[in-house]
């Protein structure tokens, strides 16, 4: 039985919402917490209510989480409308589908191999990092819609992966806690993380090419959904 567009969007969209919800939830109960704690990343955390607003707030500080939450907001808006189509939402579309494609890559090339996850963090670890980036990428490539990835927008894919880049930095510098090992200023210092920045960038525009060359292939097969 072929699925239509409609419903591809549904099934994203409640695989990416049960990895944030359930993320939030074990915030709020601080449910299985973290191992140990290196010098310079997010925690330790205070008890009570203090404690539950800043696992929120370094929660939503992940560029994992700022991608799911894109994502999951982008198809829930295609389930609702399918034929949805402006400007504002291509550029949101596609940027989420760079994010979600970055943060799935990048966890598994950098962070997975000495990340010690445990408990209730593992089932959530496992569909904001891998189940929900591949299925937004097949439900980009069996969805689409087809014809977003331009040249000459690809700009537009941009600025919130920045902003999310300078609130890393502005924000650990306030705190002195950083989301990641490749972030962390407190133990290699702003130039490294700078020049990780700038290699991640170059990446994404890498992922960015790949999406124009096969949505151009996928356009001439197809109409898009």
């Amino acid at each position: 039985m072929k699925l239509s567009a409609r419903s591809i969007f549904g099934l994203s969209a409640l695989v990416a919402w049960t990895g944030v919800v359930m993320r939030i939830v074990l915030d709020v109960g601080n449910i299985s917490p973290g191992g140990v704690l290196d010098r310079g990343l997010f925690g330790p955390y205070h008890s009570g209510v203090v404690g539950v607003l800043q696992r929120l707030a370094d929660t939503l500080s992940y560029f994992t989480y700022w991608s799911n939450i894109l994502l999951a907001v982008v198809v829930t808006l295609l389930w609702w409308n399918p034929g949805r189509e402006s400007r504002s939402f291509r550029y949101l579309r596609c940027t989420a589908v760079i994010m979600i494609t970055l943060t799935g890559i990048l966890y598994a090339a950098l962070i997975a191999p000495t990340d010690v996850v445990t408990g209730w963090n593992i089932p959530d670890n496992i569909l904001v990092h891998y189940v929900t980036p591949t299925l937004s990428v097949v439900t980009w490539v069996l969805a689409g819609p087809r014809g977003w990835f331009r040249w000459r927008e690809s700009w537009a894919i941009y600025p919130l992966p920045l902003v999310y880049l300078g609130y890393t930095l502005v924000r650990g510098a306030l705190i002195h806690r950083y989301p990641y090992g490749f972030f962390n200023v407190v133990t290699l210092g702003y130039s490294t993380v700078v020049i990780t920045m700038i290699v991640i960038i170059a990446v994404s525009y890498l992922l960015v090419a790949l999406f124009i060359r096969l949505d151009q292939r996928l356009s001439r097969r197809r109409p898009s959904a």
